[in-house]
């Protein structure tokens, strides 16, 4: 196994960092290191440095940075991942999986039919949560960019942003287009799924208006969670680094 691996924002060479709780708690909870230990630390934007841990203790755990790494590389497909909130768990293992998969954004997008029980997501209610999840799949995972979870919008707000890119909504029907047709090599894209429920006519005109192109997941129906996690590795497969 490799050296463990700790996100902490604002890293840079030779500086004395102090671990985030969550990250300080994996650090000597979990994995019970001790000052001396040597272990990687990245900034989350990109940048991977030698580390070795000075001091851990109930309150704090500090670590001295020493040279830059060569990090991870990043997907050359820029994938950005708008969903529905899902309740419970679910959205925080699409969160991780998404991040292990390599996608650069995360979008969670209320919908008509998103589920009530998801829905005060809006007002930023489980915001932290996700980052965290964000933050420990990259620890995880090798990476040394942390995908930014975008404040949860609508629909509405979502397609009246601007997007340098190729949008797809990924639906539920056996008869949407099969993703290797839609286009060849994008440098972004844009992959919209919908809530438990599928989405709304209205939506659907609304997506068509708006330039999204439908694609589809092959015969069978999946569950949201299923479906995100599945379109990322599709165009990963299809055009990023998963081919």
């Amino acid at each position: 196994m490799g050296l463990p691996r700790f996100h902490v924002p604002a890293a840079a060479p030779g500086a004395r960092v102090h671990f985030p709780e969550h990250t300080a708690h994996h650090a000597r909870e979990v994995l019970r290191l001790r000052p001396g230990s040597s272990i990687r630390v990245f900034d989350g934007e990109g940048h991977e440095y030698e580390a070795t841990l000075d001091a851990v203790t109930r309150d704090d755990v500090t670590a001295r940075l020493g040279g830059q790494l060569a990090p991870l590389p990043e997907s050359p497909l820029r994938i950005v991942l708008a969903l529905s909130p899902l309740k419970g768990d679910l959205m925080e293992g699409v969160i991780q999986k998404a991040t292990e998969l390599g996608v650069a954004e995360i979008r969670p997008v209320v919908m008509a039919r998103t589920d009530a029980v998801a829905r005060p997501a809006l007002r930023g209610s489980r915001q932290e949560r996700w980052e965290k999840v964000a933050s420990g799949a990259a620890e995880q995972c090798g990476r040394a960019v942390v995908p930014p979870i975008g404040a949860t919008t609508t629909l509405e707000a979502l397609l009246a942003e601007a997007f340098a890119g190729l949008r797809l909504a990924f639906l539920e029907t056996a008869d949407a287009p099969a993703l290797r047709r839609v286009e060849a090599t994008p440098a972004s894209v844009l992959a919209l799924v919908g809530p438990a429920g599928g989405f709304d006519p209205r939506e659907l005109e609304r997506l068509a208006a708006a330039g999204f192109e439908p694609a589809g997941l092959g015969p069978r129906i999946l569950r949201s969670e299923t479906a995100a996690v599945a379109a990322v590795a599709a165009l990963q497969m299809l055009w990023g680094d998963l081919g």
